[in-house]
């Protein structure tokens, strides 16, 4: 209980019956002082100790004194007892911002009295008690409040500086649509992508996956954007490198790098002929890619092979399929599959029965619908994986 009680009477006489016979029955010692007297009072004030303003005459709501006292006890968190007559009460409204003031009418018995001054007097310590804990805290949120500002900041540049990786644009070629959906789960991805000319004839395109998330994960994704090369130039002469080669390459490079934590990554390469509509494809742990011919049909491209960066010298095999006018194909994450799962493992990915009605559409068209339908599962505000595809469409054969 608050060890002592600071009564502000306005009135020139002694204090109402009620709350002179309360202050006795609760045998705590009590103060005396003017209004005028009051804000010198409160600065002094201990924190155990509660206040009770006792008010004569409904005009002294005006008073200027009547606003500093409440805006006072409010800023200390000292709980307050306003006494006062029911046409001041009944105007409440004009004051009542303050949370710490409680009204009670000056008629009020004895006991009722007692009874909010007990509670009063019980909740100030705990009152106070909270309100050091709520400075504390302030205080040490202080320097934490800027070091999470800096974070933030740094993850903002982290995440244009991994979008600076990624292609600026889709290569322009006659008779071929491209198309790309990036949706990190946070700030950064553990996904990234390419899709590049490498010459007149042909088309290179991947998708990696570095296991895990955050930085960690998007670091890694840089590495191996430096990292996967695709032509081996010799003076003024160059030879493309097979997708199977590519990969085992890359994994050679992640396997050199000795990394502490263990970071693996899936990726899926391939190789599109604009002239011979031949693509040639590699997988490494990598969600198979989808074919989709001219009439809706679907099928995995089954480019199988380890994850990168677990066993030295593995090699990875290139696979061969020929594509025709009105093909599509779709290179993604596993996070589209997390996306559209059903209701357990063993269930077929929903997302499969989603092309039903996106088949005949456009790449373009298809990217974006995929992303609209993710957005619309339950908890999308909040995606459990990156989201990364990479299509490609063949809007005629060539000459």
């Amino acid at each position: 209980m608050a060890n002592q009680l600071l009564i502000i009477n306005s009135a020139d006489t002694e204090l109402p019956a009620g709350l002179r016979q309360a202050v006795e029955r609760l045998d705590i010692e009590s103060r005396l002082c003017r209004p005028q007297e009051a804000l010198e009072q409160l600065k002094v004030l201990d924190q155990n100790t509660a206040v009770v303003l006792a008010l004569e005459k409904t005009h002294q709501l005006e008073g200027d004194y009547l606003e500093q006292i409440t805006a006072e006890v409010e800023k200390l968190s000292i709980n307050t007892l306003i006494l006062a007559e029911d046409s001041l009460l009944n105007n409440w409204d004009e004051i009542n911002d303050y949370k710490r003031v409680f009204p009670a009418r000056r008629g009020e018995s004895c006991e009722m009295l007692r009874g909010r001054l007990a509670m009063l007097l019980e909740l100030q310590p705990r009152l106070s008690e909270l309100n050091a804990e709520l400075k504390m805290l302030r205080r040490t949120s202080q320097p934490m409040s800027s070091y999470f500002n800096q974070v933030d900041e740094e993850m903002r540049l982290a995440a244009r500086l991994q979008r600076d990786f990624l292609p600026r644009q889709m290569p322009q070629i006659e008779g071929f649509g491209f198309a790309s959906v990036y949706r990190p789960a946070t700030w950064v991805s553990g996904d990234i992508y390419d899709i590049k000319r490498l010459d007149e004839e042909n088309v290179g395109f991947y998708i990696a996956d570095v296991v895990g998330h955050g930085m960690p994960a998007a670091l890694l994704t840089m590495f191996i954007k430096q990292a996967l090369v695709t032509k081996r130039i010799s003076g003024r002469d160059y030879t493309l490198v097979e997708p199977g080669e590519v990969l085992s390459q890359l994994n050679q490079e992640l396997i050199s790098q000795k990394l502490s934590d263990f970071q693996f990554a899936t990726c899926c390469y391939g190789l599109l002929n604009t002239k011979t509509l031949m693509v040639r494809i590699a997988g490494a742990g990598h969600p198979f890619p989808l074919w989709i011919d001219r009439h809706g049909r679907m099928r995995e491209m089954e480019a199988k092979g380890t994850l990168l960066g677990i066993f030295a010298d593995q090699e990875y095999t290139t696979q061969s399929f020929q594509l025709d006018r009105g093909d599509k194909l779709l290179l993604y994450s596993d996070g589209i599959e997390e996306a559209f799962v059903n209701d357990g493992p063993d269930q077929p990915l929903r997302f499969r029965q989603e092309f039903e009605h996106l088949a005949h559409t456009d790449v373009q068209t298809m990217c974006e619908k995929l992303v609209t339908a993710i957005e619309n599962q339950e908890g999308s505000l909040h995606p459990r994986d990156d989201v990364t595809i990479v299509g490609v469409e063949i809007f005629f054969s060539p000459a």
